[in-house]
């Protein structure tokens, strides 16, 4: 189980550019756990931590970036809601890990942290 409130705090401690980066790593992973056939419980906790990621950093983002996240919010939900009954689906679990591929890179973009590398404040 997820302490959200010590998460919470961890979270927004850092900048902007580094929690997009954390949530792009996040999205990766999500995806891959997907693909890997983690257990259900693993992955449901890494849903749970992309949700609150985004949402936590949708309140300080510009709002291009507040769109995106919350288009990511709801490709999350629809993945998590049809998680118990598709994966057993070769096929849709290897279309969301392409998914969260694609997201972790445009996450990634819209951080920043690849044309500057990591902040120094």
């Amino acid at each position: 189980m997820i302490d959200e409130m010590e998460l919470k705090k961890l979270h927004l401690q850092d900048p902007i550019s580094v929690r997009l980066g954390n949530l792009a790593s996040s999205v990766k992973r999500l995806g891959f756990l997907i693909l890997s056939k983690k257990p259900d419980r693993v992955v449901f906790q890494l849903f749970q931590e992309c949700n609150l990621f985004s949402v936590w950093t949708s309140f300080d983002v510009t709002s291009e970036v507040e769109t995106e996240l919350h288009a990511l919010q709801l490709d999350l939900k629809s993945w998590e809601g049809n998680f118990q009954s598709l994966n057993g689906d070769d096929l849709w679990r290897a279309k969301i890990a392409a998914a969260c591929e694609k997201w972790a890179s445009r996450l990634l973009g819209l951080s920043g942290l690849l044309k500057t590398g990591l902040p120094t404040t």
